[in-house]
């Protein structure tokens, strides 16, 4: 019984931490292009913001940052859909 229960302990503490690290690794990938696919849709006058904006207030930060990091999905996604197209097809 005791086994039953340090074996759960281990694997939801494991499972935790490599979530952590995939949400920690993909949202800053995702949020940096973001950001760059800003700057260059803007043609340089949007300036990125590295710091994932954490000079802001608390709902700026959330938005902002959501918002990169919808960005940067959004243009792997079409990165994967133009390769699927042209390259596999």
């Amino acid at each position: 019984m005791i086994d039953n229960i340090i074996e759960g302990s281990i694997k939801t503490v494991f499972k935790s931490i490599l979530r952590f690290l995939f949400q920690l690794i993909v949202e800053s990938i995702l949020f940096y292009n973001g950001e760059i696919f800003l700057f260059l849709l803007t043609f340089g006058n949007r300036k990125p913001r590295w710091d994932y904006y954490a000079d802001e207030p608390a709902s700026k930060f959330v938005i902002f940052t959501e918002i990169s990091i919808w960005i940067g999905l959004a243009f792997w996604l079409l990165v994967a859909w133009i390769i699927n197209s042209v390259v596999l097809n």
